[in-house]
């Protein structure tokens, strides 16, 4: 009886003063706005964005995770606005945060080959917990269904803003993004439960598999797309590294997720988190991707391992093509 006591009265504690991380996606690529806001506008006229994540689904009461953005580019004012819907949700207990928020970017081209973009990304959080699913250790200790607990409010709203950079070529781009700027406060009882700081740097690179030469345009030909990215929120860090073959219809990949080679959390604990397997088709300006995590230990068979979906629609207006140069960053779609 002990035991549960204090297993639950932890669970409880730990719940309501959490220092929460962010959303992951593994298709970090497939949603652009949440990556780095300075990725607003990066098509050639407007795009839809979709990304779902089901993660450990065989366990009861599975995390999941979903984005839906839009953002437009205004090519005569160099800039792009994007707006974006969020949700995140944590076991069974209805702990979850809704996000609805907005993103500008502005674009400035500093020589024929380069260009820098600058964004900003602000956001409305709703933070949600269903206490009356919780077991405290009073109800344990009376053989209650009841707590004596006083009752806490089920939502908690907040207020975030996040800052980012790019540096872009034809072929290239390195980011960097610096998240919950303001710290905001989480907490459920008026503790100090400031979401930390998270900061993510990224990048991709286009290998041509002809070297670039040969004849017909360079969006006919396969290539190899390089991609990572390297984050860190509090004492939590991980790079994710992969390389991606794209052909005009479809294209495949693999990410490793992880950073063995540094630091472990714990002794005797490897730093290895997963294996992630991605394929994908193109259909006009519609594109569609499925990725599965591979947990990297014996958990992959007891959590069932990780889905995720992505979907993209690139509008496309050819008179506003012809009119002026827009912000594309080729390497950005995945």
């Amino acid at each position: 009886m002990k035991k549960k006591i204090i297993t639950y009265s932890l669970v409880i504690f730990n719940v309501l003063i959490l220092n929460a991380q962010d959303i992951h996606f593994t298709q970090f690529m497939a949603s652009p706005l949440f990556l780095n806001p300075s990725f607003t506008g990066a098509n050639i006229d407007s795009r839809l964005s979709m990304v779902y994540r089901n993660q450990w689904w065989a366990i009861p009461g599975t995390y999941n995770s979903f984005m839906a953005s839009y953002d437009y580019y205004f090519s005569e004012l160099k800039s792009g606005l994007g707006a974006f819907v969020a949700s995140d949700n944590a076991g069974s207990m209805n702990y979850g945060n809704r996000f609805l928020g907005l993103t500008y970017a502005y674009d400035y081209k500093f020589n024929k080959d380069w260009s820098i973009s600058m964004g900003l990304k602000f956001y409305y959080g709703y933070k949600t917990l269903n206490f009356d699913k919780l077991i405290f250790g009073d109800e344990l200790l009376r053989g209650a269904s009841t707590s004596l607990q006083p009752v806490l409010p089920k939502h908690q709203s907040y207020f975030d803003f996040s800052y980012g950079a790019l540096i872009y070529s034809v072929d290239h781009f390195f980011g960097i993004s610096i998240n919950n700027i303001n710290r905001p406060n989480q907490s459920f009882m008026d503790e100090n439960g400031k979401l930390p700081v998270r900061y993510s740097l990224h990048g991709a690179k286009t290998f041509y598999t002809d070297g670039g030469g040969g004849s017909g345009r360079k969006t006919d030909k396969p290539v190899i797309l390089g991609v990572f990215q390297y984050q860190f929120q509090k004492n939590f860090d991980e790079v994710e590294i992969g390389a991606i073959y794209k052909a005009p219809r479809y294209f495949a990949g693999i990410y490793y997720r992880g950073l063995p080679l540094f630091k472990s959390y714990k002794k005797g604990y490897p730093n290895n988190d997963a294996l992630c397997f991605l394929g994908g088709i193109h259909f006009k300006n519609f594109e569609v991707a499925y990725s599965y995590d591979c947990t990297i230990s014996w958990q992959t068979y007891r959590t069932g391992g990780s889905n995720e979906i992505s979907l993209n629609y690139m509008f496309y207006n050819p008179q506003k093509s012809k009119k002026s140069r827009t912000k594309i960053i080729p390497c950005a779609k995945f």
